[in-house]
């Protein structure tokens, strides 16, 4: 298991590392118009792909397969009609459209990973991801040393995903499916496809909201500043994107652990609950104190001198983001307790905080404007996972102050 979670980890990171590398290889070739266009890009397509791949791995792989298809292809097209609605540039529509290929690409590989990921197989998943940010760093500096054309390193970077899909995730998973292919093989049926849609749209719509709130910001910020300050605002929010990437994966590892000491050991669970967020606090003030000292030099070797007189914007960004690790372990908390309609409540409340507040903001402050607003959702989402979460632990405490007496009774002749 802990190798398996290695490997998750490492391809995320690599992965994840590439996507960062694509922005910094833009920032340092292109205007920062034309960096805004791809921020926008990615911005567009984000939340519709997130809310399509929310589609878990069950048993049947065929159905799956139909489903993310489907799922995939209705992204696909709702990007293209979305991006056709809300820009006049051809450039940006292009690129809008080869980011949305990209995103399909990754869609049908996460079918591939969904499925490594059931044989316990994470080394291959990993793999395809490693190969996927590789490639795409080296094909856009290529474009870009070669052509300084948004378009064309966009076209690098769809190339990239087709290239990890067709050359290592479809080979691997048809073999992967063709070795386990016994006498019981699975059929393809509609009304599974259908289940499948249903079971997923509640998942679909949580993880949606969380991609529109981290994305909303920069829709206020091309509407009301334009593409440069996008490009500025996109490329100092990658900065805390490592931590988000650690945070998530240990919260991940430690969910089970979490739901498993919620039903037999409470208090282990609030104790192991305790300490991972003592620790979130304890790790994000360091991150905030070096985000003070250095954060301006840090994004002048980044990004260069006009992204480092923002270093404003990144030290409220940094200090949103120890606030989101801290409630991504009580979130994973309120999972672990089975408070699922809950999750999807205090993500609504945080998303539809931010959405009052960016406009006035960003009219008054700027990119600052636009910072603050995530800050102030995730004060909301904090504040509301902690009232949630003293609320459980008192409505238990009484029961287990009764087993005692429970187990007392019980042994007496």
């Amino acid at each position: 298991m802990s190798v398996n979670t290695s490997w998750a980890f490492a391809g995320n990171a690599v992965y994840a590392g590439g996507q960062w590398a694509v922005l910094v290889l833009m920032v340092s070739a292109l205007s920062p118009a034309e960096v805004g266009g791809y921020a926008y890009a990615l911005a567009v397509t984000a939340p519709i792909f997130v809310l399509a791949s929310a589609v878990a791995s069950p048993g049947d792989f065929r159905d799956y397969l139909t489903t993310r298809l489907l799922t995939t292809g209705c992204a696909l097209f709702a990007s293209l009609a979305i991006g056709a609605f809300s820009t006049s540039s051809r450039e940006t529509m292009i690129v809008i459209a080869l980011v949305a290929l990209a995103r399909s690409c990754d869609a049908v590989s996460d079918i591939c990973h969904g499925l490594f990921q059931r044989e316990l197989d994470m080394r291959t998943a990993a793999a395809g991801l490693m190969i996927n940010g590789t490639v795409s760093v080296l094909l856009v500096q290529g474009a870009l040393v070669f052509w300084r054309s948004l378009p064309l390193a966009a076209v690098g970077y769809a190339a990239g995903s087709c290239i990890a899909l067709v050359s290592w995730d479809l080979p691997r998973a048809a073999r992967m499916l063709n070795v386990r292919r016994d006498g019981s093989a699975e059929h393809q049926t509609w009304t599974g496809v259908r289940s499948l849609l249903m079971r997923a749209l509640p998942l679909g719509l949580s993880s949606a909201v969380g991609s529109i709130q981290t994305n909303l910001p920069r829709y206020a910020i091309a509407s009301l500043l334009g593409p440069a300050p996008l490009a500025i605002f996109a490329a100092v929010s990658h900065v805390p994107l490592f931590g988000h990437l650690a945070v998530n994966a240990a919260s991940q590892a430690a969910l089970p652990l979490l739901a498993k000491d919620a039903r037999l050991l409470r208090a282990s669970y609030q104790t192991r609950l305790s300490g991972l967020v003592a620790s979130t606090v304890g790790l994000g003030s360091i991150a905030m104190v070096l985000t003070i000292v250095v954060g301006r030099t840090m994004l002048s070797w980044i990004y260069g001198p006009e992204y480092a007189e923002h270093a404003s914007v990144l030290s409220w960004l940094m200090t949103t983001a120890v606030i989101t690790f801290t409630s991504v372990f009580l979130g994973a908390g309120t999972i672990a307790r089975g408070r699922f309609g809950a999750q999807l409540a205090v993500s609504t409340t945080s998303l539809a905080v931010v959405a009052a507040s960016l406009r006035p903001l960003v009219q008054r402050f700027g990119l600052n404007g636009a910072a603050c607003a995530l800050l102030l959702g995730s004060i909301v989402e904090l504040g509301a996972y902690t009232v949630l979460t003293v609320r459980d632990f008192r409505r238990e405490q009484p029961a287990r102050n009764l087993v005692p007496h429970a187990l007392a009774g019980s042994v007496q002749p």
